[in-house]
C-alpha cells in the first residue's frame, strides 16, 4: 500500500514538471502582417530559419511570450514582442521604417569611411539600409586630417556628403624666455633669438615651433652672450630663464674635446660652446654640466668643476657617442597579423621594440585581409606608434548585366562599363571584387544609365538597366520608311539590302535584281546612295546590268527626289550581243498606314524594314537607248520579210531601197527612245513587299510602206525595242511589271 502511494506521488510530479514543456512546444497558428507586406519573418532570433514572408494568416507560433524579426529589402529590420495564446486570438502586424541611404565622397579615392564609429567601406561609396535619422560619417586618410560631419537621412532618401581633406598638420610647441639682471634693470638692447631667428614679446616669446631641440641665445651690451638648449614638447610650453652676468665676471676656462662625428657639438650648462675645440672662457668656480651629442647618437653628459684663473679639459671619444635608440609599437586587432618593418618580419602584432632614430616604413598582413602599410618618424623623444586595422579579403563576385528598352525588350548593341573601366560587351561580369560596384550601360542613341550595386561574394548581382531613347521613336521610323522602295527616289542607306524578282510584259520577261544600300544615313545629311546588280533574260538573250541611284529625302523623309543610272551588255544566240543603258529622274512619296507609335524601332533591325500597309508611289521620266546586234540564226522573226505589211526590224538596205535577200544577217539599228512611267510599292509583311508598275514609251511606232529610206526605216527603229518587240511579236508602247520585293 505504501509502495503504491509512493509511485502515485511521483507520477502526479512528473505530469506537473512535463506540462510547462508540452505547452511551450505547441505550435498554434497565427495571423503575421507587415506594412508593406513580403517582409521574411523569424522567430525569437535574427539568424533563426524563417517563418515565412508576409502576409502570413496561417504562420505556427510557439505558445508563449516570443520576439518576431521582420526583414525587408530596402526597410530597416523591426522586432514585435508577442504573446502567442489561442489562434482566434492571435493576430500581430507591424511597420516597417523605408531605410535611407547616404552618398560619402572626398577629393582622394580609397579613404576608410566611417559610419557611427564603424568602418563601412571605402570613398567614394554608397552606404545602404541605414535607420532614418542623424548618423555620423568620419572619413580617414594617412597624413590627413579627419573629416567628421553628422548627416541626417530621410526614409527612402539619398544624403549625400563630399569631404575636402586637409593635409595633417604636425603639433607645435612654444618657447618662452624669461630675463632678468641681478644687479639692475635687463638692458633695453638685449638681444634674444631661437635658431637664430628673433623672439619678440615681452617676455620673448615664439609660437609653431616644431619638437625637438633648439638654441636659445641671449646677448646685451656689457654681459656675456649665452647660448641655452631647449627640448621643445608638442602642445606644451618651454619657459627658460636667463639672468644676465657681465662680461668681466672672474673664472676659468673649460675646454671640450670631441670626435669628429658629423655634428657633434658640446654644450655647458645647456648652452652651445663655440670654437675648435668647443670652449669657454670666464666660467664662474663650481660644477658645471657639460653635454656632447650628435645626431643618431645618445648624448654623453659629463660633470666639470671650475677653479677660477685654471683651463678644465673634458674629452668623448667617439665610442663613446653611441647610436641612439627610440622605440617602435604597433597593435592590431587581426587575428594572426604579422609585422614587418623596413622590409623585414620582426614578429606578430602586438610588437613593441627598440629601435634605431628615423623613418621606418611598416607593414602588417593576414592571411586572407589585405594589407596594411604606414611610414612613421622615431625620434628620441617619440616613439613611433601605429594601430592597423585590416580588412578581409572576400571572394571575388559576378555581375550579369541586361539592357532593356523602356517596352522591356533587348537592346543587342549595348555595352557595360564596371567602375568607369573600359566597355565590355553585355552577359556575365566576373571576378568582381566583393563591395560596392558601378555598373554604367550605354547603347547608341540612349541615354547611358548608371547603377551603384553591392556584390556579395561568390554570388551573382543582376542588373537589368532600362535606357530611354535620346530622339523620339516616331522621328526615326519616318527616318527609315524610304526603306520600303527599291524603285523610288529615295536609296537603300547602309545596313539595308534587297532582292526584287519581276515579271514583265512588253519588255524583258524575267528579271532578278540586288540592291545594296552604300552611304550610312545622315552622313551626307539628306542625300543617300545605293548600287546594285540585275540579270534579265528573254531566254535566248540575257542581259547583265549595273545601275545606282542617287536621291535626297525631305520633309521628315515623306518625299524624296532623285536620278538612276543603268548600263548593261547583252549576250544572245548565234554570235548576238548588245549594249544599252538608261537615265531617269525619280519623285517618290512614302506613307505608313500603321501609327509612328505602333512601330517599335527599338528592337533590332525593325527600323530598316516596312510593316504591313506601307507603301510607297513614284513616277519617273527619262530616257533609254540600246544597240542591239542580231543575226538570222537568233531568232527567225528577224529575218526580212518579202511583203510589204509586217513590221520592219532592220536597216540593211541596197541602193534601191530593196530590202537583202531572205536568210541574210540582220543588224539592228541604236534606238532612243524617251519614257514616263509609275511604280507602286506596298508592305505586306516585315520584310516582303509586293509593286506593279507601268513604262510607257512616248515615240509612237511606224510601219513600213514601199518606198521608205534607209533614214526612214532607222527612225522607226527608234521608236521601240526591236529585241523585246519581237519576243512579244507586237509593237509595244507599254511595258508592265510586277513582283515581289524582300527586304534585309
Amino acid at each position: 500500500m505504501k509502495t503504491s502511494r509512493i509511485t502515485s506521488f511521483l507520477a502526479t510530479v512528473a505530469i506537473v514538471a512535463a506540462a510547462p514543456l508540452a505547452s511551450a512546444q505547441r505550435l498554434v497558428q497565427a495571423n503575421v502582417q507587415s506594412t508593406p507586406s513580403g517582409a521574411t519573418v523569424r522567430v525569437d532570433s535574427a539568424t533563426a530559419a524563417p517563418v515565412g514572408v508576409t502576409p502570413l494568416p496561417r504562420a505556427r507560433l510557439p505558445l508563449g511570450q516570443h520576439r518576431l524579426f521582420f526583414t525587408l529589402d530596402g526597410y530597416v529590420p523591426g522586432t514585435l514582442d508577442v504573446t502567442v495564446a489561442t489562434r482566434n486570438r492571435t493576430a500581430f502586424t507591424t511597420s516597417l521604417v523605408q531605410a535611407g541611404s547616404v552618398y560619402v565622397a572626398a577629393d582622394i579615392d580609397g579613404a576608410p569611411i566611417f559610419l557611427d564609429g564603424n568602418q563601412v567601406g571605402t570613398t567614394p561609396g554608397r552606404v545602404n539600409g541605414l535607420t532614418p535619422g542623424q548618423h555620423i560619417v568620419e572619413i580617414r586618410a594617412a597624413d590627413m586630417q579627419p573629416f567628421r560631419e553628422t548627416v541626417t537621412v530621410n526614409s527612402g532618401a539619398v544624403a549625400s556628403v563630399s569631404a575636402n581633406l586637409r593635409p595633417r598638420q604636425a603639433p607645435t610647441g612654444t618657447v618662452r624666455v624669461v630675463l632678468s639682471n641681478p644687479n639692475g634693470p635687463v638692458p633695453a638692447d638685449t638681444q634674444v633669438t631661437l635658431d637664430g631667428s628673433p623672439m619678440q614679446g615681452t617676455p620673448p616669446t615664439t609660437e609653431g615651433v616644431q619638437p625637438g631641440t633648439h638654441i636659445v641665445a641671449v646677448s646685451a651690451t656689457g654681459f656675456r652672450t649665452m647660448r641655452r638648449e631647449v627640448v621643445v614638447v608638442a602642445g606644451q610650453a618651454q619657459v627658460t630663464a636667463f639672468d644676465l652676468e657681465p662680461a668681466a665676471a672672474t673664472g676659468g676656462t673649460v675646454r671640450v674635446v670631441i670626435p669628429s662625428v658629423q655634428g657633434a657639438q658640446a654644450y655647458l650648462d645647456g648652452e652651445l660652446l663655440d670654437g675648435t675645440p668647443p670652449q669657454r672662457t670666464g666660467v664662474s668656480p663650481g660644477t658645471h654640466s657639460v653635454r656632447v651629442s650628435a645626431p643618431g647618437r645618445a648624448d654623453v653628459t659629463r660633470e666639470v668643476t671650475i677653479t677660477a684663473g685654471q683651463q678644465s679639459n673634458v674629452e668623448v671619444t667617439e665610442a663613446q657617442l653611441v647610436a641612439a635608440r627610440g622605440r617602435i609599437v604597433v597593435r592590431s586587432n587581426t587575428p594572426g597579423a604579422r609585422v614587418f618593418v623596413d622590409g623585414g618580419e620582426v614578429g606578430a602584432a602586438p610588437y613593441e621594440h627598440d629601435t634605431s632614430l628615423g623613418e621606418h616604413s611598416i607593414i602588417v598582413r593576414a592571411e586572407g585581409y589585405t594589407e596594411a602599410s604606414r611610414s612613421c618618424t622615431v625620434t628620441q623623444t617619440q616613439p613611433c606608434e601605429v594601430a592597423m586595422t585590416l580588412d578581409r579579403v572576400l571572394a571575388p563576385g559576378t555581375v550579369r548585366v541586361a539592357a532593356l528598352t523602356s517596352r522591356g525588350r533587348p537592346i543587342a548593341n549595348a555595352t557595360v562599363r564596371l567602375n568607369d573601366g573600359p566597355p565590355r560587351p553585355l552577359g556575365d561580369i566576373t571576378g568582381v571584387p566583393a563591395g560596392e560596384a558601378r555598373i554604367t550601360v550605354e547603347a547608341p542613341n540612349y541615354s547611358p544609365t548608371t547603377q551603384t550595386i553591392q556584390v556579395q561574394s561568390d554570388q551573382t548581382a543582376v542588373v537589368n538597366a532600362t535606357l530611354q531613347r535620346t530622339g523620339p521613336t516616331g522621328s526615326d521610323v519616318a527616318r527609315r520608311r524610304a526603306g520600303i522602295s527599291t524603285f523610288g527616289a529615295a536609296p537603300l542607306v547602309r545596313g539595308d539590302a534587297a532582292v526584287d524578282l519581276i515579271g514583265s510584259y512588253g519588255g524583258m520577261p524575267l528579271e532578278a535584281r540586288l540592291t545594296l544600300g552604300l552611304v550610312p544615313f545622315g552622313t551626307l545629311g539628306p542625300f543617300v546612295v545605293d548600287g546594285g546588280v540585275s540579270i534579265r533574260s528573254r531566254f535566248n538573250w540575257w542581259e547583265f546590268e549595273l545601275r545606282s541611284r542617287a536621291g535626297v529625302r525631305v520633309f521628315n523623309d515623306t518625299f524624296a527626289f532623285g536620278g538612276e543610272a543603268r548600263f548593261y551588255g547583252a549576250l544572245g544566240g548565234g554570235g548576238s550581243n548588245g549594249v544599252g543603258g538608261l537615265l531617269q529622274v525619280n519623285a517618290s512619296a512614302q506613307f505608313n498606314l500603321t501609327s509612328d507609335e505602333s512601330i517599335d524601332d527599338e528592337v533590332g533591325d525593325a527600323n530598316r524594314v516596312n510593316r504591313f500597309g506601307s507603301f510607297a508611289i513614284t513616277l519617273n521620266l527619262g530616257v533609254e537607248f540600246n544597240n542591239d546586234n542580231a543575226s538570222s540564226s537568233f531568232n527567225p522573226n528577224l529575218t526580212p520579210p518579202t511583203g510589204g505589211d509586217a513590221l520592219t526590224l532592220c536597216q540593211n538596205v541596197d541602193s534601191t531601197n530593196e530590202r537583202q535577200p531572205s536568210g541574210g544577217s540582220c543588224t539592228l539599228s541604236t534606238t532612243v527612245r524617251p519614257f514616263f512611267g509609275g511604280v507602286v510599292e506596298f508592305g505586306i509583311a516585315r520584310h516582303l513587299s509586293a509593286f506593279a508598275g507601268l513604262q510607257y514609251y512616248l515615240s509612237a511606232p511606224g510601219e513600213r510602206v514601199a518606198g521608205q529610206t534607209a533614214a526612214q526605216i532607222e527612225d522607226d527603229n527608234g521608236s521601240r525595242r526591236p529585241i523585246t518587240t519581237s519576243f512579244w511579236d507586237d509593237t509595244i508602247r507599254a511595258v508592265l511589271r510586277g513582283g515581289i520585293t524582300y527586304k534585309f
